[in-house]
């Protein structure tokens, strides 16, 4: 008997994770008019009680666990909660409070921890914990599409776009905020790495390295990260889904980290190899 996990594709997970643990990822999509992307769209309720619904007929499932973006930053948390509602306690909401794999991991890790006999109420409680303790900063090329898309004021779009200066975001705690800022891109993400620093060294972190349209950038950032942690192969790296990325916009380098609650939980492909 086992519980299964819920997640929406801003959870940014690899699809290794998604097959090995047997996580259903539900889409958020993006609006197009007249060719245009100008919004995006978070998924209905009864799309998400489908979803329940077929995973609870399988007599194998217990339960499901259902663990989505920040409810500060999208639709798709209070669609899921008023679908479990039609199911009588064997579906468990959680608000990650987050984006991207800062709580992607946390979905995997519990997903794994569920086959391995992890009851309901405590994989709930095991994805809020991690969810709680993790954050997403990001270097964007400018504020701009974060103020198109509502999700960051204009007076911060117009502080971070002031004298060609690249903004430093976090996501934390369900909000977006504006962290530092830099001159130059290379500048912001030597910022970044250092607002980081403290926590990709901690031995219970589990580190990705996200981008947009930047993977050579990406490679750089992994590359600088993995000779400032002890624990290089917990360093991985991943591309945002298409909807971040249509609110981070292109060039955009991100760092999520997560507590590893688990240290024997199985991180795919060995890192490249740092040169010396």
């Amino acid at each position: 008997m086992t519980v299964r996990l819920v997640t929406d594709s801003t959870s940014c997970l690899p699809e290794e994770w998604i097959r090995e643990f047997g996580i259903t990822v539900v889409d958020l999509h993006l609006v197009t008019e007249e060719d245009t992307t100008v919004s995006t769209a978070a998924v209905s309720p009864d799309a998400l009680a489908a979803v329940y619904a077929e995973l609870l007929e399988d007599p194998d499932c217990t339960g499901v666990v259902s663990v989505h973006l920040s409810r500060e930053l999208s639709r798709t948390w209070q669609s899921a909660a008023d679908a479990a509602n039609r199911f009588g306690g064997r579906v468990l909401v959680s608000d990650s409070r987050g984006g991207a794999m800062a709580y992607g991991t946390a979905v995997a890790q519990c997903a794994w921890a569920a086959q391995r006999g992890l009851g309901l109420s405590a994989t709930y409680d095991l994805a809020e914990r991690l969810c709680r303790g993790a954050s997403t900063y990001a270097a964007l090329e400018s504020l701009d599409n974060l103020r198109r898309g509502g999700r960051i004021s204009a007076l911060a779009a117009l502080f971070g776009g002031a004298l060609a200066m690249r903004p430093i975001i976090v996501l934390r705690d369900g909000a977006v905020a504006l962290a530092a800022k830099a001159r130059t891109t290379s500048k912001a993400h030597q910022r970044l790495r250092a607002l980081l620093r403290d926590e990709v060294d901690r031995g219970d972190a589990l580190v990705v390295v996200h981008h947009l349209d930047a993977e050579d950038r990406a490679r750089d950032m992994a590359t600088e990260i993995r000779k400032e942690t002890r624990y290089p192969e917990r360093v991985m790296i991943v591309e945002f889904d298409e909807v971040l990325g249509w609110h981070l916009g292109p060039g955009t380098v991100g760092v999520s980290v997560t507590e590893l609650a688990d240290t024997a939980f199985p991180i795919p492909g060995p890192p490249p190899q740092v040169a010396d």
